[in-house]
């Protein structure tokens, strides 16, 4: 900003570094909770003490997680903003998501696929969005847009409106995100009520009863323009867009403003979440493999001792095993894999009682990339057996089995030791071939 020019064409002569040292200047550090020790004890003392501006807060966030699991890069869960950009997600969706969740704490946020949908398509479409929608028919229709002055209208006797735009100013300056969202939803709630309530489509039937259409109209586009206000600081890209609709001056959310006098015709302002868009952002894109395509690879389907040796067998055991909303076939697993956990998506919900499998042993390919699903990710793959017949059956190693080790170990060492006794030139002690 500084470097660019923009700071000294609006006025601004200081350089970036006097900025910085200004009395006037208030500086927020935004950090995660992983780095509250270095950034709250060794950075500000470092700043200090070479002369510069130490911090006059120091806010911390919690993770984001992804349907309870934790994102990370090195197994490739979470959410990927490039890719959601591709695939023409609107990153206000995603801001509001977060934002209606955010508050004061140190808390972890969890972005569940359902619950987003839910929230951007009846909450901010359903509620928010729908009032201009409505309201705006029946004022271009009958009344060519105008808006009628509804600031004694009875209505405004119930709430207060300076009253609420303090505590939606001061809930954002507290970084309580998610209660101004609140405030503004459950105000959404009324302005909602009161136009269900006039059942408008009635009184547009009735020339006679124009004037009470117009008036319940007006109040519905006034309470619209006060929503903007609260709603500006997390979607200013659709803020400026309702503000065009609405004909009025820039809206702040600490400022009560002048009403409307007329609207334009109305356009869509945001587009809903489609769910096809959701299960395309959690899809694996396909990896090419590096090993070549056998020119004649085998037309019985037996494969080698050697690739079989690839698929990395482990016993496990089930520490937890849970229900997942939503699925129908769908069991979560908890694993103990002998050096960490991880989580599994099993299709054996039919079979089991998720109560019963805690505890148990069983055998998983440790090895199979991870697969995000739309309700996680899955880190392998359970084995069990089925036939023709009904029944579905986990695979069990026998008792004395301990987590973390590898039934296909000793069989490979086995099969390693048959092919070496029918080559005895390949048999080697000390590291010496041995003749018969």
């Amino acid at each position: 900003y500084f470097d660019s020019g923009k700071a000294r064409a609006k006025g601004e002569t200081r350089s970036f570094a006097e900025f910085l040292a200004a009395e006037g200047t208030e500086m927020i550090h935004f950090i995660g909770k992983d780095i509250i020790y270095f950034h709250t004890l060794f950075w500000p003392a470092m700043l200090r003490y070479s002369g510069y501006k130490t911090p006059d807060h120091v806010y911390v966030h919690g993770f984001i997680t992804v349907s309870g699991d934790k994102m990370s890069k090195s197994r490739g869960t979470g959410i990927d903003p490039l890719r959601y950009l591709e695939l023409g997600m609107n990153p206000e969706w995603l801001r509001y998501y977060i934002a209606a969740k955010l508050n004061a704490n140190v808390e972890d946020i969890d972005f569940n696929p359902d619950d987003f949908i839910a929230r951007v398509n009846s909450d901010l479409i359903g509620k928010y969005i729908n009032i201009a929608s409505r309201c705006a028919s029946f004022l271009s229709r009958y009344f060519d847009g105008r808006v009628t002055d509804t600031t004694r209208d009875e209505f405004w006797n119930i709430y207060a409106v300076p009253q609420m735009f303090g505590e939606v100013s001061q809930a954002y300056e507290s970084r309580e995100f998610g209660k101004a969202i609140r405030t503004a939803m459950a105000f959404a709630d009324v302005i909602n009520e009161r136009f269900d309530a006039a059942r408008p489509w009635e009184l547009a039937k009735d020339p006679g009863r124009r004037q009470q259409l117009h008036d319940v109209c007006s109040v519905c586009i006034r309470g619209f323009q006060l929503l903007t206000c609260w709603l500006k600081p997390v979607l200013p890209g659709l803020a400026t867009r309702a503000e065009s609709f609405l004909n009025c001056e820039p809206l702040r959310f600490d400022r009560v403003p002048e009403p409307v006098a007329r609207i334009e015709p109305y356009t869509h302002l945001m587009t809903r979440v489609e769910q096809k868009q959701l299960d395309a952002l959690f899809e694996t894109a396909p990896e090419k493999s590096a090993m070549t395509t056998p020119a004649s690879p085998p037309t019985d389907g037996s494969i080698s001792i050697d690739e079989f040796a690839k698929v990395d067998l482990r016993i496990a055991k089930i520490v937890r095993a849970e229900h997942v909303d939503g699925a129908d076939k769908l069991l979560k697993l908890t694993l103990d894999t002998g050096d960490g956990t991880r989580t599994v998506f099993a299709g054996i919900k039919s079979a089991y009682d998720p109560a019963k499998l805690e505890g148990r042993l069983t055998v998983m390919v440790a090895n199979l990339a991870a697969r995000k699903m739309k309700f996680g990710v899955s880190e392998g793959m359970v084995l069990a057996a089925s036939g023709d017949g009904p029944g579905l059956f986990l695979l069990s190693p026998d008792s004395g089995a301990q987590p973390g080790i590898s039934p296909g170990a000793s069989l490979f060492r086995s099969a390693r030791r048959r092919a070496s006794r029918s080559r005895p030139w390949a048999s080697r002690r000390h590291g010496c071939p041995r003749r018969p």
